[in-house]
């Protein structure tokens, strides 16, 4: 009898255990943001054993979408993630097969935030932001860049140039396989501008081999000496959020147990030094807050996309 009592626990025990192990998509290449976040939060769920072995894996493609097409298949299972943001949501717009939006996914929680940032070259003649605008007005054939097309850059870019009066139906975008590999191209004299993450250009901003314009953030960020675009009366702003989501169709008792698991990680001691240590900045912003967010953020997003020709 206690042997069988004793196997009976075991089971048990190893079910509960099998349960709490979340699968964790990064719908990107390794190394990129999507990939870091999801890592990362991989690794605290492990450290703080809220949920140990969780499984990070990659399925790049359109921007996120390739891995969401396949993601939202699995409705109603608590112990699937995916990590995504702002980006994402551009290319669920600009997908030419779609497939996928966010009433396929239940928002968990948004998690970072980074910040654009517009540079130049330190032998520039632009030096304000209002240069720069001014420059676009007269001659539309600036070459900017940085990421993909729809990018979180390309966004501000445009929000910066059609909230000064441009007409960002004329921007030249040139894009590269990402930040640094634009920086890189700046640089070289292919780009006049680039739109660029802070922390991706924050070592070529102090080293002087750039020079910063504005921030995207809405308003001045403590330890980056960037004014942001609205400081010099451009009404733009723009935040590269990432966050959690899980499939559609979760029962109550469910969501609630994923959002008392990422509630605790946010606030845990170990989240928040790992992302001091990689230069991420934190902003927890639970399920139903977040949600809400996204269905304004969407409509926003579908704005700049229409302003800038990539959608009707």
């Amino acid at each position: 009898m206690k042997n069988l009592l004793l196997t009976a626990l075991l089971t048990l025990t190893a079910t509960a255990s099998a349960q709490s192990t979340y699968r964790i998509l990064a719908p990107a290449t390794t190394g990129g943001g999507y990939d870091t976040l999801a890592r990362n939060l991989a690794k605290t769920l492990d450290v703080t054993r809220l949920a140990p072995n969780a499984a990070v894996y990659n399925v790049p493609g359109e921007g996120g979408v390739v891995g969401l097409r396949e993601f939202v298949k699995l409705r109603g299972d608590e112990h699937q993630l995916v990590v995504f943001g702002l980006t994402t949501i551009a290319a669920m717009q600009t997908s030419k097969d779609g497939g996928v939006s966010l009433r396929d996914l239940t928002p968990v929680a948004r998690l970072v935030n980074d910040y654009e940032v517009l540079i130049v070259p330190a032998s520039s003649p632009y030096r304000t932001l209002g240069d720069l605008t001014a420059a676009f007005k007269s001659n539309p054939n600036l070459r900017f860049g940085g990421a993909s097309v729809a990018s979180a850059g390309h966004l501000f870019t445009g929000n910066v140039l059609q909230a000064s009066g441009g007409n960002v139906r004329t921007l030249k975008w040139v894009p590269s396989s990402g930040n640094l590999q634009g920086i890189k191209a700046m640089l070289a004299g292919e780009l006049d501008v680039v739109s660029s993450s802070y922390g991706v250009a924050e070592d070529d901003i102090k080293a002087g081999r750039v020079r910063a314009l504005a921030l995207s953030a809405p308003e001045r960020i403590p330890g980056i000496n960037v004014p942001t675009a609205r400081e010099q009366g451009v009404d733009a702003e723009l935040v590269n959020w990432r966050g959690v989501f899980a499939p559609a169709g979760l029962d109550a008792a469910g969501r609630a147990s994923l959002n008392s698991v990422v509630g605790r990680l946010a606030r845990s001691k170990e989240w928040r030094a790992l992302l001091v240590q990689e230069k991420q900045n934190s902003f927890y912003q639970p399920g139903v807050s977040f949600a809400y967010f996204l269905d304004r953020e969407e409509l926003r997003i579908k704005a700049l996309l229409r302003d800038l020709g990539l959608t009707k």
